[in-house]
């Protein structure tokens, strides 16, 4: 009986391995509203979670940003004419939903979108109808809404329009970064501070080195001496400049590291506080020594241990084990990853699930 079932077994899951699905591209994007872009003869296609083709490759390679394929916000995502060159948007079912009038055309955020039309630019909503036109913003490929507010550039200086395209906050910054919480970090005469939707200095301009995002009430400000240490929303430092390194604080934990005077690295898993959740120790060896190269990122942050890596979850638990040569952070739900077999001497990549379970893998075309 059990040799029954253990061959049982052995055929699923030999079954598994070879029905599961493989994507054949040139390159990949990102996963975004439950699908991921694919590069196929200069074609841009769509796969699902599982890794089955939604949109074929039948759309040319638009490039929106610099080295990234075009990716679905909002339910919308770039398409060009191939004989104009326009710029139109493709809806979720593989339809031409805005037709190709554009000279330039931005992903849409918060429902609403940047274009250009000859040298103006505009926003839309979702039906493609104009809400603000020719506004004063010459970085929109940049630019997205976030909490109601884009930030955009006027003459050199960058500050935040509304939806109908007005300035709520003038532009008299040097740099900006998107609103989190309520709260943006700007720059002004090479110091930054923050400030609220109404364009009031909640905080001090007093930081030389540019400070992270708001995250569960904190964040990371960086010292003169390059260390991060971790302030609240009335300015408060909550724990001093001490950590040699530190990814954002995400859902109320963070991975920072410090440094030691004998140059020795030690990693923490800390919640919003600073407090301490597990202390990753150097090993015995460098083979039992756990470093982290992401933050935490729906859930799970990526770690690495005798050179392969894998996830942690903020207890420390090891939910992806240390398996890959390659793994990026959590992405709507699936993790780019490649796998090197020490027998075969080949590469695998493909895309796993927050649980660690292979969803596809991707291949190059045989010519």
């Amino acid at each position: 009986m059990k040799s029954i079932i253990c061959f049982a077994l052995l055929i699923i899951f030999t079954s598994n391995i070879y029905t599961q699905p493989v994507v054949t591209c040139t390159q990949t994007g990102k996963f975004s509203n439950g699908m991921l872009s694919f590069l196929l003869n200069d074609k841009v296609g769509f796969v699902n979670a599982k890794g089955n083709i939604v949109i074929p490759d039948t759309y040319r390679y638009y490039i929106q940003e610099w080295g990234e394929l075009p990716y679905f916000t909002d339910g919308f995502t770039m398409v060009q004419d191939p004989e104009t060159e326009l710029i139109g948007y493709l809806n979720t079912r593989g339809e031409v939903e805005m037709p190709c009038l554009f000279k330039n055309a931005y992903n849409f955020s918060e429902e609403i979108a940047f274009v250009r039309i000859e040298d103006h630019v505009s926003l839309i909503d979702s039906k493609g109808g104009a809400l603000a036109r020719d506004i004063l913003a010459l970085n929109a490929w940049h630019s997205k809404f976030v909490e109601g507010l884009a930030g955009v550039q006027k003459q050199f200086a960058y500050g935040f329009i509304d939806k109908k395209g007005n300035f709520v906050i003038e532009p008299v910054y040097d740099e900006i970064q998107d609103f989190s919480e309520g709260f943006a970090a700007v720059k002004k005469e090479g110091k930054w501070g923050f400030i609220d939707k109404t364009g009031a200095v909640r905080i001090p301009f007093q930081f030389s080195n540019e400070p992270m995002s708001f995250n569960s009430g904190r964040t990371f400000v960086q010292s003169k001496d390059n260390l991060w240490g971790i302030m609240d929303t009335t300015g408060k430092i909550l724990v001093e400049p001490k950590y040699k390194q530190a990814f954002a604080v995400n859902d109320g934990f963070a991975v920072v590291s410090t440094m030691d005077a004998k140059w020795q690295e030690t990693f923490y898993i800390i919640n919003a506080d600073g407090k301490t959740q597990k202390e990753y120790i150097k090993g015995k060896n460098s083979k039992e020594t756990i470093t982290f190269r992401s933050g935490f990122h729906e859930g799970l942050a990526v770690a690495m241990k005798d050179f392969k890596k894998g996830m942690v979850d903020p207890k420390g638990k090891v939910v992806v084990d240390f398996l890959y040569r390659e793994l990026k952070p959590l992405e709507n739900g699936m993790a780019y990853f490649e796998r090197f077999d020490e027998k075969t001497k080949k590469v695998t990549k493909g895309y796993l699930t927050s649980k660690g379970v292979v969803a596809f893998t991707i291949a190059p075309p045989q010519f």
